[in-house]
């Protein structure tokens, strides 16, 4: 008996767990072209829930938000046609955009993350390669990836404006 639980206890220290870490500040990001200039906008309101393990990604989970109705391109006039007209946010009928995971795995530069992207109701699988780094009790998770608007329904046939967005988030936790 007492051989069994040796090797219970051997193997079970082999694993490693996943850690849930808290959110304490996050840049959540976008570029965009109209007409060929760039557009830069902000998020805020992010909320998120991340239970992570470095050497052990696929039994990791990352779900995250943010408010879209805090949209900042730094023109008032843009920022408010984004917010609510059809084509865009509608931030009042639907307020959060989200992602939550569905698989994670480990790549030669960090980490890639399959997840459920969801804009205006509308979910999509979207492939977001990502870095984790912890220093102690403290982590940084970053990851960037360029999208298609119109596989989302977002902007309609708007004059000028680009289908490709680059998305970055960076978000900054705590155990």
């Amino acid at each position: 008996m007492r051989i069994f639980f040796l090797l219970g206890a051997m193997a079970f220290s082999s694993f490693s767990f996943a850690q849930s870490w808290t959110p304490t500040a996050a840049r959540t990001a976008f570029t965009a072209k109209m007409f060929g200039v760039k557009v830069a906008g902000t998020f805020t309101g992010f909320k998120g829930n991340i239970t992570f393990d470095p050497a052990n990604p696929g039994q990791s989970h990352i779900s995250g938000s943010v408010e879209a109705a805090t949209v900042d391109t730094g023109n008032s006039l843009r920022d408010g046609h984004l917010r609510e007209k059809e084509d865009f946010f509608q931030a009042s009928k639907y307020p959060r955009i989200s992602l939550k995971s569905t698989k994670i795995e480990k790549t030669g530069s960090g980490f890639l993350g399959t997840f459920d992207f969801t804009l205006k109701n509308v979910t999509r699988s979207l492939k977001i390669p990502f870095t984790f780094q912890s220093f102690g009790s403290k982590a940084l998770l970053e990851g960037s990836v360029k999208l298609d608007r119109t596989d989302w329904n977002f902007g309609g046939n708007t004059l000028g404006m680009s289908d490709d967005v680059q998305l970055d988030l960076k978000v900054t936790l705590k155990q």
